[in-house]
This record gives structure tokens, C-alpha cells and sequence, in this order.
């Protein structure tokens, strides 16, 4: 317990404690808490202090995040919901995560390593039912979608400002993570020029911001395109649409730009018209950005061929390894290192070296700690989760927030698919994100939802009033 004896993590642990006794009432200050959640998870992900006796950044979202959880578990609302099984999906992911703990544990497996990578696969899900039960009010929802749009507005224009006045905007231990330059080190490129620069804003990493706008892309879109939305909101959406997407163009993600494709069309294709109104303008933007994004990838490529230092184009001969050699995962704590030799793929299992020892794949991760049982189950709670998402959507009568839940369901959607070349899952800014936004989805989808109240018909009188009765015997 070492690092208790640095007076910064003292400091913040008594100020922490104090922090959970006055969650207790946070149903009572619920919008107060909503604004601050959302400020430090979608604005500033990065922001904390390095625990430098373990050489572990420390977020300041994942501290509250315990937090609130915690709080969720002792003190929150316990409301039975017959409409939905998110509950029973979780606690058979929640097994397997535990028994990819003890694997791991048992087999020589870092047991810190463990312990903070079963936060990042199993307990970030619970902000999920946090945010579902708490924020349960029709204004707190109101509030999360007027909060994210302004939000992702003021983030894209920060990262178009980097592209031109590099990293010396960056606010030190503010907009990225004080234990690494590593950020610095994506804008500047050792002074190889503004034309080369990736933006991050304030989410310390390109890929994990152009992962985050693809949710901001997809609202902005939905409330421009959708049935019953005012002129006004339309226009100022398509301010937000037309920086957000500049923003994701600047961080260099090929993955964020393919992807901001596809969930445009998973949006446009839910108003037919405006979806064929879309492939003109689909193929004008292949046509501008199509030839330079190809030259990109093919010299990309080329470089992986020669120098072997991409090996995404491995991911799925690394998949087939991992599904023969360790189906049930080398456990949480371990990690897979598989080296490519003359073509020829070697495997081998070593304790974590930190919690984001791994493969650039959220999903191959995924696999090789907690094998075919973790990835499956994972995936059937997402496949619940967004099919609930898209029948509530039906039952919804607002077309704001139905809009809303139809853009940011596409983005969540785009994530999953990111998450098949880059890990941004595991980073700041990735998961918590993630499951908030379900969750902040899921209450405003529960709390718009119009229920279906039988009729009843008044009982007819089959005889008259004041008469005898005679049955026949």
C-alpha cells in the first residue's frame, strides 16, 4: 500500500469519501450529477493525477464511476422492469468475467493487472444500470441530449484548433493524461508539418475521439433528417454535423472515416427518401476523399510488408490460433503474445505488463482473456440491448428523442465496429463512455415510451333493475 503514502492520493481519497456520503441524496441533486458526469466523461475523459508508486494513470471518470455504482448497489432504486432481461444477460457475462479472474489468478497471472482489467470488462458495465435507473425522468434525458450536443460542438472545435496551432493549446493534466507526451507526440510528429498533424482534442488519443464523434455524428444527423423536427433544430444540428465531421476528417482514424459512412447510412436508411437522396452525395464524397484515403491504406500496407509493424492484416490467422489454442481464454491478468515470423505465427502466454497489454482489438482482447464464452456472451448482451433500444424507439411519440435514440444507437453501432481494429474500448473515453450513453438511451426510451392502456367497455346490465331474477333449474 505504497502509494497511500503519496499526500495527493490521501488528499483525493478523503475528498472521495465525503463524495459517497453525499451520493447517498444524488437521486435528489440527479441533474446536478448528471452535468458533472457528463462534463468529465465526454469532455475531459483524461482528466486526474499518475499513481507514480504503480505508474497508473488514474482518471478521475473512473473514480466516480466506482462511486456511483457503488452507490447504485447500496442505496439506489431497486425497480423490477418486466419489460426488459438486461439483468439476467449480465450476471452470465458477470460469471465468466469472474471465472477469467481466477484463471488468471491461478496461472500466474498479475493479480493487479487482474483486478483492473475485470473493472474494464465487467464493473464499467454497471454505470449502465446506474445511469438507466437514476436519470429516469423525462428532463433528465432532455437535459443529456441538449448537454452532448453543445459538448460535441466545443470538442471538434478544439481539435480543429490543434490542427493549426499544435500541441501548444494542450492544457497540461487537463485535456490528456499527465503520464505520457505520447499525446503531444500526435500533433507535433517531431515538426513534420501541420499536413500530418492527427488532432485529439481532449481525449488524448485520435482514434478514441473519432470513435466518441461517430455518437455525435449520428444524433446530429438523426435530428436533421427526422419526421417532425423543427427548422431551427435542423439548422443548428447541421452546423454541429458539418464540425463534428470535419473534426473526425482531422484525426487521421481511416477506421472513424469508413465507419462515419456506415453509420450515416444505418441513420439515412431509416427515412428511405433521405437515404436515396444520399447516394449522390455518397459518391461525391468517394470521388474528393476516396483516391487519398486508398493511397493512404495502400502505402499503409506496403510499410506492414515491409517493416511488420501493422499486423491488423493478421487479425483474423491470430483469431483462428486463438480459437484452437485457448478457447476459454488465458484469463484476466495474462496476456497472448503471438510474434509473426516469415509468415509463420508463434504463441505464447506471459503475465500483463500493464492493463493494456494486448492486441490493437478490443474484440481479439476480449477473446484471449476470456475466450469463446467471454466473447459470446458479451455480444448477445449488446444484441439485447440494441434490439430493446430499436422496439422502444416504435413506442416513443417525441420525434426529438426518437431521433436522438435512433442517431445514437447508429453511433454505438459504428463503436462495435471500430472495436474490430483499434482498442479504444480499453482506453479513457471508451468504455465508460460507452455504457453511459446506453444507459442515458435506455431511461430516456423507458421514460418517453407510451404505454398501451387497455379499454374498458362498461359492464351491461342483463336485466333490469329492481326485478327478480329467476334461473332456470
Amino acid at each position: 500500500m505504497k502509494f497511500l503514502q503519496d499526500p495527493i492520493i490521501l488528499t483525493l481519497a478523503i475528498l472521495l469519501a465525503l463524495t459517497v456520503i453525499l451520493l447517498i441524496q444524488s437521486r435528489r441533486w440527479a441533474g446536478v450529477w448528471l452535468l458533472a458526469f457528463t462534463i468529465i466523461l465526454f469532455v475531459l475523459p483524461r482528466a486526474g493525477i499518475l499513481v507514480s508508486h504503480m505508474s497508473l494513470p488514474l482518471p478521475l471518470a473512473h473514480v466516480l464511476a466506482v462511486l456511483l455504482i457503488l452507490q447504485w448497489l447500496l442505496w439506489g432504486p431497486k425497480q423490477y422492469r418486466p419489460q426488459t432481461r438486461f439483468g439476467y444477460y449480465f450476471l452470465i457475462y458477470a460469471a465468466i468475467a469472474g471465472f477469467g479472474a481466477a484463471l488468471g489468478m491461478s496461472t500466474g497471472g498479475d493479480h493487479t493487472m487482474a483486478l483492473l482489467e475485470l473493472f474494464i470488462y465487467l464493473v464499467s458495465m454497471g454505470l449502465f444500470f446506474y445511469a438507466s435507473e437514476t436519470f429516469s425522468e423525462r428532463q433528465h434525458f432532455i437535459l443529456f441530449a441538449k448537454l452532448i450536443l453543445c459538448f460535441s460542438f466545443l470538442i471538434s472545435i478544439y481539435g480543429i484548433a490543434q490542427k493549426s496551432m499544435g500541441s501548444s493549446i494542450l492544457v497540461d493534466h487537463v485535456t490528456y493524461n499527465s503520464a505520457t507526451d505520447v499525446a503531444r507526440s500526435y500533433i507535433d510528429l517531431g515538426g513534420a508539418g501541420a499536413a500530418q498533424r492527427r488532432v485529439l482534442s481532449s481525449y488524448g488519443d485520435p482514434n478514441v475521439l473519432a470513435c466518441q464523434l461517430l455518437v455525435f455524428c449520428g444524433i446530429a444527423l438523426a435530428l436533421i433528417v427526422g419526421r417532425g423536427i423543427s427548422a431551427g433544430v435542423r439548422l443548428l444540428c447541421l452546423g454541429i454535423l458539418i464540425v463534428n465531421i470535419w473534426c473526425v476528417y482531422y484525426t487521421g482514424s481511416r477506421a472513424g472515416i469508413i465507419v462515419l459512412v456506415v453509420v450515416g447510412l444505418i441513420v439515412l436508411s431509416w427515412r428511405t427518401r433521405w437515404f436515396l437522396l444520399a447516394l449522390p452525395a455518397l459518391v461525391l464524397l468517394i470521388y474528393i476523399f476516396g483516391y487519398n484515403l486508398l493511397e493512404e491504406v495502400l502505402f499503409t500496407k506496403l510499410q506492414a510488408l515491409n517493416y511488420s509493424d501493422d499486423l491488423r492484416a493478421q487479425f483474423p490467422a491470430m483469431t483462428w490460433q486463438l480459437l484452437k489454442k485457448i478457447p476459454l481464454g488465458c484469463g484476466l491478468g495474462n496476456m497472448v503474445t503471438i510474434d509473426v515470423e516469415n509468415f509463420q505465427l508463434g504463441f505464447a502466454v506471459t503475465p500483463a505488463s500493464n492493463v493494456w497489454s494486448g492486441f490493437n482489438s478490443f474484440w481479439l482482447n476480449l477473446l484471449s482473456r476470456l475466450g469463446i464464452p467471454g466473447l459470446v456472451g458479451f455480444m448477445i448482451l449488446l444484441v439485447i440491448m440494441f434490439r430493446y433500444l430499436w422496439n422502444q424507439t416504435r413506442k416513443i411519440d417525441n420525434p426529438l428523442v426518437r431521433a436522438i435514440i435512433i442517431g445514437g444507437l447508429a453511433g454505438c453501432v459504428g463503436q462495435t465496429l471500430i472495436w474490430l481494429v483499434n482498442n479504444t474500448y480499453m482506453l479513457p473515453g471508451g468504455s465508460l463512455n460507452f455504457w453511459f450513453m446506453m444507459g442515458m438511451m435506455v431511461a430516456g426510451s423507458r421514460a418517453f415510451a407510451t404505454e398501451t392502456v387497455p379499454y374498458m367497455l362498461p359492464v351491461q346490465r342483463t336485466w333490469p333493475v329492481g326485478q327478480p331474477v329467476s334461473f332456470p333449474t
